[in-house]
């Protein structure tokens, strides 16, 4: 028994030593792609910060060009707001100047056609 014991533990270290032959490459390769995947993390970690810098920077040029566009929005509200005031007042003028013009020149016409009509009328009395 005691040789079947031997053997056995002899099998059982051969398997052993058979597996850790095959699991050398196997444990070189996981290695390998180890050192491929830190190489790229530090080269993706050395691209990363200048981007998200560059991410801020437009993004507050953004920002600021946003605030830009609400300022001129304003001025342009104020402008419109403005130019119909303007115009709210110049059609009230022209409303004034028909009602203070406007009358006396309607008395001023009736006045010349009866100045008119009278030299008609004295031209006719005079040409009979």
């Amino acid at each position: 028994m005691e040789t079947l014991t031997a053997i056995s533990v002899t099998v059982i270290a051969a398997v052993m030593v058979a597996g850790l032959i095959f699991m050398i490459p196997l444990l070189l390769q996981v290695l390998r792609i180890a050192r491929e995947v830190e190489k790229l993390v530090d080269a993706v970690r050395a691209q990363i910060a200048p981007i998200s810098r560059d991410i801020v920077v437009i993004s507050q040029d953004v920002k600021d060009i946003v605030q830009s566009i609400r300022r001129q929005v304003d001025r342009i509200e104020q402008g419109v707001e403005t130019v119909h005031d303007m115009a709210v007042w110049a059609k009230e003028f022209q409303e004034e100047i028909k009602w203070r013009v406007g009358g006396p020149l309607l008395q001023i016409a009736a006045v010349l056609g009866g100045i008119k009509r009278g030299f008609e009328a004295i031209s006719r009395i005079f040409h009979r």
